[in-house]
């Protein structure tokens, strides 16, 4: 079985979130923080937001557009395989599948939310498959970048291409749609978003499940606390 190669997206000042993962012998990748680009920074102006959007919101967008863009990148300059990209408040609660099992061209989720195609109606609730499902995009769509695999260097620049090529950019999670591969989703899910104050939205109260759903965060806790007990009782 080939093994994964794991990096997780952590700003320098997240100590606390980098804990989960850092006995775990994966890749930390430092993400961008806006304090950290010029003030006149051409993302800020070119950044597509809603008008009502607060201004720490739009610009934490920015920041978490360049935190993925740069991370493709390095794969495709260092011609990497079997990368698995994590947020730093993904919280795995399945086991991964092995790598021979998916698909060689395409995206693979294994974390998110599934949502209706116009934005604004929100989360909707899909009846999937277990295993790979490829996503119908007639139907549904993916937002977060929670959790996601990329096998090769060229599915990473078909993602690099659709966010850079397509004019003004918007949310990173949003852009990822229109690359031109096949996008799949690993069900159920195997990393739940852990529910902690976000990064970007301050007043966030809902949180993605492993049936892809957006919930409270009691139910997404009580599926971490029953998956800490059955791993406790293995090594009991």
């Amino acid at each position: 079985m080939q093994d994964y190669n794991v990096f997780v997206i952590n700003l320098d000042s997240a100590t606390e979130r980098w804990k989960y993962y850092e006995n775990k012998g994966w890749n930390r990748w430092a993400a961008t923080h806006y304090n950290d680009l010029p003030d006149d920074d051409p993302i800020f102006k070119e950044m597509v937001s809603m008008w009502n959007i607060p201004p720490e919101e739009h610009n934490a967008k920015c920041a978490c557009y360049i935190s993925h863009t740069a991370l493709w990148e390095h794969i495709i300059k260092n011609d990497l395989k079997n990368v698995l990209v994590l947020e730093d408040d993904a919280y795995q609660i399945n086991e991964l599948p092995n790598i021979d099992d998916l698909p060689t061209d395409s995206l693979t989720y294994f974390g998110g939310i599934t949502y209706n195609n116009r934005l604004t109606d929100g989360p909707l609730s899909v009846d999937l498959d277990e295993g790979l499902n490829n996503i119908d995009y007639s139907k549904y769509r993916m937002i977060m970048l929670l959790s996601y695999f990329i096998p090769n260097r060229r599915v990473a620049y078909k993602m690099l291409q659709s966010a850079r090529e397509r004019g003004r950019p918007r949310a990173i999670d949003v852009m990822v749609k229109y690359s031109h591969i096949n996008h799949y989703l690993y069900y159920p899910a195997i990393f739940v978003e852990k529910p902690m104050q976000s990064q970007i939205r301050n007043k966030k109260v809902r949180f993605s499940d492993s049936k892809y759903n957006s919930v409270k965060s009691q139910e997404v806790m009580q599926e971490i606390k029953f998956f800490e007990e059955e791993k406790n009782k293995l090594f009991k």
